[in-house]
């Protein structure tokens, strides 16, 4: 198992020497196993160790682990960090037991990599994990990502195990003589995973007695499928990034895997904390593109939508309104949502329709000042240009397709008495410039969206 676990080690890249790793233990075979293999290979491999156990007071038995992983690092004269966390308290904050145990586990692994300085986490899992993840991943119908099962390496994490199968470490640890403590509920079935490997993994050995090798070997090329995936993802993001958004031109221009690869890794990067879209997410920002007009939702409130030929991603809007006196001639910046208003006078001969729908021209000499620039109210209401009935602001937004997470928040330029632009969306015929107009006042909403 030694020469496994240096030749893993070597071929993965999991460690650059000299390096400092935590290792992950338990008290199982598998983790003991993991210990003592890395510590007898330390000198060769340029590692420093620190051991790291955590009670999830889950079993009543639990503090039995701890004073094995004790003897272990007693024996090896390694720093052993450990402590006990309820782990059944944080159920209903965390979803099931098990998802909780391993957010509380991963927690406190990287606190104690950060607290000793160490470059990497060791984590005990071996093949025949590996193999049970691939098939309760293939069961769910996940994809190259899933199809991977365990990666050998995911900073901080490494596996030095994951080319060695649980029974080779039963073995190492009987041949050692190296105490380890048996989980009981790694014998109930009602665990999905224990199921696999008790009734599932067997079943397929009877056509293939090497099932286990054979999954392990499809894991490992999944992982050089994905790597080589989230590198073409990579190129086509950077091909369609604009300095807000996503170009859907250029996206478009891409073939249909790619856009969803590439949709894929933006919705990934803008949710962020390793987070992943589902499919189902990644397939409605492609019909959003497609479309080019709408908004999707995706998890942790981010929303997408497109404007101006851009896909775009952001959070919720503000909740707080906002009111901001604009200067004549001047520039305001509007900090809550990155726009800003810039105002200036120009000749009455400007044609007002030359210079686009961000760009307003108003009559100076019927406005009531000071200007401000605020967000929308309730009852808000503006006689649009050529139209002889007023229209209410929320009206105007969603037929002009303003997103309807931004409309709370969109500037509306307005003077004492009434809103005269509605930024990017419609001008007030009240206010417009007419053939003896003898000062306009130029208005510019620079968007930050």
């Amino acid at each position: 198992m030694l020469s496994q676990v240096r030749a893993t080690v070597a071929h993965w890249g999991m460690v650059d020497p000299p390096q400092h790793v935590v290792v992950a233990v338990s008290g199982g075979a598998d983790s003991i196993a993991m210990l003592y293999a890395l510590f007898w290979l330390r000198h060769d491999l340029g590692l420093t160790l620190t051991a790291a156990h955590l009670d999830h007071c889950i079993r009543e038995d639990s503090p039995e682990d701890a004073a094995v992983v004790r003897i272990a690092c007693q024996d090896l004269e390694i720093p052993l960090h450990e402590e006990r966390v309820d782990v059944p308290s944080l159920r209903g904050r965390r979803g099931n037991l098990e998802e909780a145990a391993r957010h509380a586990r991963y927690a406190f692994l990287e606190r104690i990599a950060a607290l000793v300085d160490a470059h990497s986490i060791a984590l005990g899992h071996t093949r025949t994990d590996l193999a049970e993840t691939v098939l309760l991943h293939l069961l769910r119908g996940a994809g190259p990502a899933g199809l991977r099962g365990l990666p050998p390496v995911r900073e901080p994490y490494i596996r030095p195990l994951v080319d060695c199968s649980r029974s080779q470490t039963h073995e190492f640890c009987h041949a050692h003589d190296l105490p380890f403590r048996e989980d009981p509920t790694n014998q109930d079935l009602r665990y999905t995973r224990n199921a696999v490997r008790k009734e599932l993994l067997p079943q397929l050995e009877r056509f293939n007695p090497k099932a286990e090798q054979a999954l392990a070997r499809s894991a490992h090329l999944w992982e050089e499928a994905q790597q080589a995936l989230q590198w073409a993802a990579r190129q086509g993001l950077a091909f369609v990034e604009t300095e807000h958004g996503l170009a859907l031109d250029k996206l478009c221009s891409l073939p249909p895997q790619v856009q969803r690869l590439t949709l894929r890794q933006a919705a990934a990067d803008a949710l962020g904390e390793d987070r992943k879209p589902s499919k189902a997410h990644v397939e409605a920002l492609w019909k959003l593109c497609t479309n080019r007009s709408g908004e999707a939702y995706l998890p942790r409130g981010l929303r997408a939508w497109v404007h101006r030929g851009e896909l775009h991603f952001g959070r919720a809007s503000p909740d707080r309104a906002y009111e901001y006196r604009l200067p004549v001639p001047g520039e305001t910046q509007l900090s809550e949502v990155g726009w800003s208003i810039r105002t200036a006078l120009e000749s009455p001969t400007v044609n007002p329709e030359s210079h686009g729908p961000w760009v307003a021209h108003l009559d100076l000499d019927t406005l009531s000042l000071p200007l401000v620039v605020r967000t929308r109210r309730p009852g808000d209401r503006l006689r649009p240009l050529g139209m002889e009935q007023h229209v209410r602001v929320s009206h105007l937004m969603s037929k002009a397709g303003v997103p309807r997470h931004l409309r709370d928040t969109w500037p509306l330029v307005c003077d004492q008495r009434d809103i005269l632009w509605v930024a990017g969306v419609r001008l007030s015929e009240h206010h417009k410039v007419r053939e003896n107009t003898q000062r306009v006042l130029r208005v510019e909403a620079v968007s930050g969206l």
